[in-house]
């Protein structure tokens, strides 16, 4: 029996949805994992076609792939947990479901998300004190959650909201959610009524938790940090703060950028987690054939090499660099990196491609946030290319 069955919906890269299984083997012991694939899935920009994605989600134990795919939007994904739930629950053996999103990560060992003595772990915001919340209003028009209260007896004083992100509950309460679900909510419509749209699922989960059960157990403490202070923009110093223990609570962050190779993927994956490895192994042949193929179109552009010089003969020729193509390099002297100097230029080619073949590449994180271009510098992880 898996202890966790964490719920995902995907939507877009391939390979980052890899590395996320595979995070969550490193810090998630006896958990499982159910996928809703998205019926407008991005594989035009991954690493892998739909086949090839699905052949290697095969070769993981723990992974479950909804058969389902829903048309997913904004405020429009609270019928993929419930589907995720529908496949899963009669099929694999699990204590709790847990809400997770495609662009968060853990960070430290989370072997369960709460103890026996809880029947959620979520949040219970009272809708009708928060005014300032921005779907306020939109609530007031929910049809579908107004039939529901209805249904069990409640009122809009019952009302409540939570992060969905880190959210969990026990398998026997989420089944009576789906439940009512199944009966009053018709995600279909939902286009329809386009002024009611808002993220459902941060209100219909808990109120029908807390009005299923009277005497809920509420742990009332997610496991996801989200900066929401920051503009939801993680930083080194925040997952360093979890692993301190400064957060004693939070095991996962959100966001992290859904790249293979943003640099606090990167980070967390090498520095933190020691798994990096095993999601490129996971992703390696079809990894290659992407970074030629990037390195090829940024032929016009600045290409700059950031890393030992031992190595830097050998990307020039595994690329295919000619004597003429635009491509400099930052040579590591004394184990060290000019990092001013791969910072201004950072700034002046803001459209430069990266190469870095060093495990110093987590240093970049900070350079790049600190100077808002973590959205405009591209980089390969040319690390694992290099012969060990």
């Amino acid at each position: 029996m898996f202890n966790t069955m964490f719920s995902i919906p995907v939507h877009e890269r391939t390979e980052v949805v890899i590395d996320q299984i595979v995070n969550i083997r490193r810090f998630c012991p006896n958990s499982g994992v159910v996928l809703h694939i998205s019926r407008g899935f991005d594989y035009a920009h991954s690493f892998h076609s739909r086949e090839e994605f699905l052949s290697l989600l095969k070769t993981f134990d723990n992974v479950f792939v909804n058969p389902i795919s829903l048309d997913t939007g904004f405020a429009d994904i609270v019928q993929t947990h419930a589907s995720n739930f529908r496949h899963v629950a009669p099929i694999a053996e699990f204590k709790n479901f847990s809400l997770i999103a495609s662009n968060e990560l853990f960070v430290r060992n989370m072997p369960v998300p709460m103890s026996d003595e809880y029947d959620a772990n979520c949040g219970c915001g009272i809708w009708e004190q928060s005014q300032k919340w921005s779907w306020y209003e939109h609530v007031k028009h929910d049809a579908f959650l107004f039939r529901m209260l209805q249904h069990l007896n409640a009122t809009p004083s019952d009302i409540l909201k939570s992060q969905i992100e880190g959210s969990t509950y026990r398998k026997e309460l989420f089944a009576d959610i789906v439940d009512v679900l199944d009966r009053f909510y018709d995600f279909k419509e939902v286009a329809k009524i386009q002024r009611v749209i808002y993220p459902r699922e941060e209100v219909y989960y808990p109120t029908l938790a807390h009005l299923l059960n009277k005497n809920l157990r509420n742990k009332n403490k997610q496991f996801t940090y989200m900066p929401w202070d920051k503009g939801l923009v993680i930083s080194q110093e925040d997952v360093q703060s979890i692993i301190n223990g400064n957060m004693p609570d939070k095991y996962s962050v959100k966001r992290v950028d859904r790249k293979f190779n943003d640099p606090l993927r990167f980070y967390i994956g090498t520095t933190i987690g020691n798994y990096r490895q095993k999601s490129v192994e996971v992703v390696r042949s079809r990894c290659l054939k992407k970074f030629v193929s990037l390195f090829n179109l940024a032929s016009g552009k600045r290409r700059i090499f950031v890393g030992h010089k031992q190595h830097e003969d050998f990307i020039r020729d595994y690329f295919r660099i000619k004597p003429y193509e635009k491509f400099m390099s930052f040579i590591e002297r004394n184990g060290g990196l000019f990092l001013d100097d791969i910072l201004k230029t950072m700034i002046d080619n803001r459209d430069a491609l990266f190469v870095v073949c060093t495990p110093m590449y987590p240093m970049f994180l900070n350079v790049i946030n600190n100077a808002g271009l973590r959205e405009d510098v591209d980089f390969i992880d040319g690390w694992f290319l290099i012969p060990t």
